[in-house]
């Protein structure tokens, strides 16, 4: 069972970080108001991490030596910490990407 908790939680840790620049690169830099909308993104984040820890800290106490698992729950806390202390480097690259993609006119 706790093979299967750590996939759980790892797919989770791995989803947090990979939908920052789908979200931002695909869908917000369309527009240059939608590029500096990035919190949206920050916010989805974090709850796919939230949800990640929470599958993963239960089985992290319990038996918690699987690798897998002790993957997961780092990605995910790593998540949340960057998303609190370091966000302003993402709003950032956001807004480059618009500038980046945008035709001069």
């Amino acid at each position: 069972m706790t093979g299967f908790v750590a996939a759980v939680s790892l797919i989770f840790g791995v989803l947090a970080w990979l939908q920052m620049p789908a979200v931002c690169g695909f869908m917000l830099s369309s527009t240059l108001a939608g590029a500096g909308n990035y919190m949206y993104s920050l916010w989805l984040g974090a709850m796919v991490a939230v949800i990640g820890l929470a599958s993963g800290g239960r089985a992290l106490l319990r038996a918690g030596k699987h690798p897998l698992l002790l993957i997961g729950v780092l990605l995910n806390a790593a998540f949340l910490l960057w998303a609190i202390f370091g966000h302003a480097s993402y709003g950032g690259a956001c807004i480059d990407v618009y500038f980046y993609f945008t035709p001069v006119q």
